[in-house]
Order: structure tokens, then C-alpha cells, then sequence
């Protein structure tokens, strides 16, 4: 039976339950490595990223185009792949992500299921 491998550091006290023989003493290194790291990441503020979010975008953020294009870009899918899956022209997508087609509920949701998200982002 695998015995608890235990770590103590600043951040916080974690409990391993390890699946295979490891060794010890170069996973818990690892992770103090890994934990000081997150340490001493800096810190951005919310109100930062969206400041900067929205002179990027100007008009257009937080609008249902722009979380389109986000959420298929999450996907990693291009505009033509996504267009096929849902049954309709690259072209008319790009125009609902520029903000120049409205997104119906019924494509909204079908575009939701595949990007995996909440389809009143959408709308």
C-alpha cells in the first residue's frame, strides 16, 4: 500500500496519495518549485484586464460577436469549421461576430452547444 506523501508550504499543506511507486523527494521539490513560482506571480487586478480588454475592442466588447469570436477561439475552431458544424456560410459568421448579423435564439443555442457556453451570451 502507498503511504501519504505530505507537503507543507506557505500557500497551503497538501496530502498526495501517489498511484504508482515516485519518487519522493523530486515531486515534492516539483511542487515547491511549482507553489513558490505562483508565489510570486504578479497580480493583475480585474478591473485592469477588462480596462484593457475594452481599449483593445473599443465598441465592440462585451457585445454578442465579441463573445463569439471569444468562445470559438477557446474552442480553438476557425470561423469555417464552426460554420459547417452549425449548417451555415463562413461569411454570415463572420458577420455575427462583427457585430453586422443579429444571432437568433435557435442559432445562438446551436452555436452554445457546440462552443460549450451559455447561449444567452449570445443574445
Amino acid at each position: 500500500m502507498n503511504q501519504a506523501l505530505k507537503l507543507h508550504h506557505d500557500v497551503g499543506d497538501i496530502v498526495l496519495m501517489p498511484h504508482e511507486k515516485v519518487n519522493a523527494a523530486r515531486l515534492k521539490e516539483m511542487l515547491r518549485s511549482t507553489l513558490d513560482q505562483y508565489r510570486e506571480e504578479a497580480r493583475i487586478s480585474v478591473a485592469t484586464v477588462h480596462a484593457e480588454a475594452k481599449v483593445r475592442h473599443g465598441e465592440d466588447y462585451r457585445t454578442p460577436g465579441y463573445y463569439l469570436r471569444l468562445y470559438r477561439q477557446r474552442a480553438g475552431l476557425t470561423q469555417k469549421v464552426l460554420a459547417e458544424q452549425v449548417g451555415i456560410r463562413q461569411h454570415h459568421l463572420s458577420e455575427m461576430e462583427n457585430n453586422k448579423r443579429v444571432l437568433g435564439k435557435v442559432m445562438a443555442k446551436k452555436l452554445a452547444d457546440k462552443l460549450v457556453c451559455d447561449y444567452h451570451r449570445f443574445l
